[in-house]
C-alpha cells in the first residue's frame, strides 16, 4: 500500500564533529551535503551568523558539487542554516573556545519537504483510513497543497489543507501533513492540536503517532515521546526510524551509553540508514571513544557508497589518524 502521509524527519542534520588540532587560528568548517539516500546536493546556500546577530557578522555563500568550507572563525558560537530548493532548511550550530582549534567535519542530510518514499516499507495504511469517504472538493484541495507542500510554498499549502480539512474535518492525511508544517514553523503546540484531532479518527496510526512524539521533542517532553516512540516500534517493528527516535531522546538528554545502544540497533536493523550512523558518530564522540567513531565513518562511507563523498570521509579518517599518531609522540 502506497504511504500518502507525509513525516517530517527532524534533527536528521549532524555535524560529525571531529576536534583537530590546527598549527594557528582561526577555526574551520568543513562539510558536504547530502539527501537521506547518499545523493549529493549539487548547489545550496549557506549562512553564517555570529550568535551576536550583528548584521556585519553575517555571511552568506552559495556552494556547488556538495561540499562547502568556511574559514576565519574567531572563538564564540555561530549559527549556521543551509538552505537549496525543494529541501528544508537545516540550522545548526557551532562553538568554537579559545583554547581549541579545531576544524569541524560536518556531513549534513537534508531532507525534501514530502519525503514518503523513505516510509512505504514500514507503514501499513489503517483499515480506518481506508474507510474513510473523502468528498471530491476534500481530495481536490489536498492534492494542490500536497504539490505545494513538495514544492515548499508552505503559506499556501496550509491554506490549501486547511481547506481540505474543512470540506471533510476527520481528514486523516491532511490532518497529519498540516502538522508537519506547523512544525516546521517551530509551533508545536499548533502541530499538536492536529495530529490529537488525527489520532481521534485512528488511534493506531503509527505515522500520526511518530510526528506526536517529534513534537512533544520539540517541547522538551521526552519521557512522554519515548513512550510513544516504543508505542510505535511495538506496532510497527520494521519502523527504523521509531528507534531511531528513541536514540536521539536518549542524546539530547545527554544518556550517551543508552543513546550509543539504541544508535547501534538501528544500523543493525537498517544499515542504509544514514542518520543512524552519524548519530552513532556523535554519540561516540561524546564517549571520546575515537576508535568507535573512526569504525562508525568507515561503515557509513561503505554504506553511502558515493565517491566524493568517500573522498571527504577519508580525509576527515586521515586527519584523525594524523592527531593520534601525533599525540602518542
Amino acid at each position: 500500500m502506497k504511504l500518502q502521509n507525509s513525516v517530517l524527519l527532524l534533527w536528521t542534520v549532524f555535524c560529525l564533529n571531529t576536534h583537530f588540532a590546527q598549527a594557528a587560528q582561526p577555526h574551520s568548517v568543513k562539510g558536504i551535503v547530502i539527501t537521506p539516500d547518499g545523493t549529493v546536493v549539487s548547489s545550496f546556500a549557506l549562512t553564517v551568523r555570529h550568535a551576536s546577530d550583528k548584521p556585519e557578522l553575517v555571511q552568506r555563500r552559495h556552494f556547488k558539487n556538495g561540499e562547502f568550507t568556511v574559514n576565519g572563525l574567531k572563538p564564540g558560537k555561530y549559527r549556521f542554516e543551509i538552505s537549496a530548493p525543494l529541501y528544508i532548511p537545516l540550522r545548526m550550530e557551532f562553538t568554537f573556545k579559545s583554547d581549541e582549534k579545531p576544524t569541524d567535519y560536518s556531513i549534513v542530510v537534508l531532507h525534501a519537504y514530502r519525503n514518503e518514499p523513505r516510509f512505504i516499507p514500514a507503514y501499513r495504511v489503517s483499515l480506518k483510513a481506508l474507510q474513510q469517504k473523502i468528498p471530491d472538493n476534500a481530495k481536490e484541495a489536498y492534492l494542490r497543497a500536497v504539490d505545494l507542500h513538495r514544492e515548499g510554498e508552505l503559506e499556501q499549502a496550509l491554506i490549501e489543507y486547511g481547506k481540505a480539512i474543512r470540506f471533510y474535518p476527520q481528514y486523516l492525511q491532511a490532518l497529519t501533513d498540516l502538522s508537519t508544517i506547523f512544525i516546521l514553523f517551530n509551533r508545536p503546540e499548533s502541530a499538536l492540536a492536529f495530529l490529537h484531532r488525527a489520532r481521534d479518527v485512528d488511534d493506531s496510526n503509527p505515522i500520526v503517532n511518530l510526528n506526536i512524539a517529534i513534537a512533544m521533542m520539540e517541547q522538551g517532553e521526552y519521557s512522554g515521546a519515548m513512550k510513544l516512540l516504543r508505542r510505535v516500534l511495538k506496532e510497527e517493528p520494521r519502523m527504523g526510524l521509531a528507534q531511531y527516535y528513541i536514540a536521539k531522546t536518549h542524546y539530547m538528554q545527554k544518556k550517551y551509553t543508552d543513546a550509543e545502544q539504541a544508535a547501534r540497533e538501528v544500523v543493525a536493523h537498517d544499515p542504509t540508514l544514514l542518520e543512524g550512523w552519524i548519530l552513532l558518530v556523535k554519540v561516540h564522540e561524546e564517549l571520546n571513544d575515537f576508535v568507535a567513531v573512526r569504525d562508525a565513518l568507515t561503515h557509513l562511507r561503505n554504506a553511502i557508497n558515493n565517491k566524493m563523498i568517500s573522498n571527504f570521509i577519508d580525509e576527515q579518517l586521515s586527519a584523525m589518524k594524523s592527531v593520534a599518531t601525533t599525540e602518542l609522540r
